[in-house]
């Protein structure tokens, strides 16, 4: 007999690896350069097969280059600062690709990198551009490789960094870009290397549902 559709479960989704250098071309990179500043940043593949983000986080106060008196107080805000994101699909006739998470509840990710304040960025279809969902980077083992779990519905919308109320459920079925970012805002390198990015149900779990096992091996779906 074929599989009930109904109880079809999926225990995880590739969303992309960071493993050739095709996979490195297709993200983009940023630091607070584009505004004046003076932080370096670069995502490049490793004699490994890791994409690693890293580069120098510079401020006013530590850049000889840049007086900080010179700088207006709207702008300050902007220096310490480096990032990479996945490109955006280009538009086709069937409109434009994107990451369908809603039947997972983790962003999955394998990682190893420093001490350093790191973000995950998540950008949906939203009528402002510039909003991010975001969430801390909890590395427990700096310097090792791990895999951290987040949950999707933990995410926070913010815009230019700032957290916006109300806040809005994600459109999770629209997941167009994803990205990490330091923004600890000290002086000094940092390094974060990238193996995989998937999204992720545990044996529990059926995207916000949990799945609870029944004598009669179907299953039943209890809401969050």
């Amino acid at each position: 007999m074929g599989q009930n559709p109904l109880f079809y479960w999926q225990r995880e989704m590739m969303m992309l690896t960071a493993n050739t250098q095709e996979d490195i071309n297709d993200w983009v990179i940023g630091s607070d350069k584009d505004f004046g500043g003076t932080s370096e940043v670069k995502f490049e593949l490793t004699p490994e097969g890791y994409g690693k983000f890293h580069g120098n986080i510079t401020t006013p106060t530590s850049s000889p280059s840049t007086n900080i008196n010179n700088i207006h107080k709207s702008q300050r805000p902007k220096f310490g600062y480096a990032g990479i994101r996945t490109k955006k699909s280009k538009f086709t006739l069937l409109g434009t690709p994107a990451w369908d998470t809603t039947l997972f509840r983790y962003l999955t990710m394998r990682l190893r990198g420093d001490r350093r304040k790191y973000y995950v960025n998540l950008q949906t279809d939203t009528p402002i551009l510039t909003d991010l969902w975001q969430h801390r980077l909890f590395l427990r083992r700096p310097g090792e490789w791990e895999i951290v779990m987040i949950p999707f519905e933990d995410f926070i919308l913010t815009n230019h960094g700032v957290i916006q109320t109300p806040q809005i459920l994600m459109m999770r079925e629209r997941i167009n870009t994803i990205g990490f970012s330091v923004l600890d805002r000290k002086t000094g390198p940092f390094s974060l290397e990238i193996d995989y990015i998937k999204a992720m149900n545990t044996e529990f779990s059926e995207g916000d549902y949990d799945r609870l096992r029944r004598p009669s091996d179907e299953y039943n779906f209890k809401e969050l």
